[in-house]
């Protein structure tokens, strides 16, 4: 399931820099819309993601994905000096990542590889050129691929493949029919399992229902659409599942803060 997300995954830079952070460095009950890394270089603080607070320390890379409520702050430490950076993308990890386990922390082995990716970056979004941003797209992902390799390394999980990759086909399914009407019982027999039973085991993987994970995705692929195509309003509404162009930017605004035109606004390349 993940290399299936993965191998469709897009992303884009918002902002990269190397920071000392001041003892103003709260922020607290709020939802990104972006994905964030931040690698600490020394000092303290605390983060918190779906209620679970985390203290990452010196050497230590951490992954907030967007769309999930957190919470950040110092401590009576000195506070963090840290390398990060926001990124918006096409999926959504926090479900993935959830499914499989892979932690927001990992401690670094091989620093000066990740110290470059963040190098890189900050050069690349701050001397605008004409590769700068597949340059910036190359490094995100390499930073991506490199968080989830360590991270799958540190869970040292023992899944049941015969067991997950029911879900397999039934997951592409979902993501190449996001534009028809999808039911629990067409789901559930593609996957060979009661309606109720597929219910649990879904939300088992996935920490949402099959429903609100066909929502979130239809969100996804409308986000994406909007960004990466010229396709108006109303056609990104149809092919996401939205018979109604109305219902949509108002699901829309809901679910990402801002109505579609001002996201592709905001969001779109170039």
């Amino acid at each position: 399931m993940l290399y299936l997300q993965l191998s469709d995954l897009r992303v884009k830079l918002l902002y990269a820099k190397h920071s000392v952070c001041t003892r103003d460095w709260k922020h607290l009950n709020f939802i990104p819309a972006y994905n964030k890394f931040y690698y600490i270089c020394e000092g303290d603080g605390w983060i918190q993601i779906d209620g679970k607070v985390y203290q990452p320390k010196s050497g230590q890379l951490f992954f907030a994905p967007a769309g999930v409520n957190q919470s950040f702050s110092v401590t009576n430490a000195p506070p963090f000096t840290m390398y990060w950076c926001h990124f918006t993308s096409n999926i959504r990890f926090s479900q993935l990542f959830r499914s499989i386990g892979i932690p927001p922390i990992i401690t670094v082995g091989n620093s000066l590889r990740l110290l470059g990716y963040f190098e890189e970056l900050i050069i690349n979004r701050g001397h605008v050129g004409l590769t700068s941003s597949i340059k910036i797209q190359a490094v995100l992902l390499e930073m991506m691929a490199f968080y989830i390799d360590e991270g799958w390394k540190e869970t040292k999980i023992n899944i049941k493949l015969s067991s997950v990759n029911k879900l397999v086909h039934t997951i592409k399914y979902i993501d190449e029919n996001l534009d028809k009407e999808l039911t629990i019982g067409e789901l559930s027999q593609m996957a060979h399992f009661h309606p109720n039973y597929f219910i649990r085991y879904f939300k088992t993987h996935f920490g949402v229902s099959p429903m609100r994970y066909i929502y979130d995705r239809r969100m996804e692929k409308a986000k994406e659409l909007l960004v990466y195509s010229s396709f108006s309003v109303t056609e990104v509404a149809y092919m996401t599942g939205f018979q109604d162009g109305s219902y949509f930017s108002t699901s829309f605004k809901k679910h990402v803060g801002m109505s579609p035109s001002d996201y592709r606004q905001v969001y779109q390349l170039g």
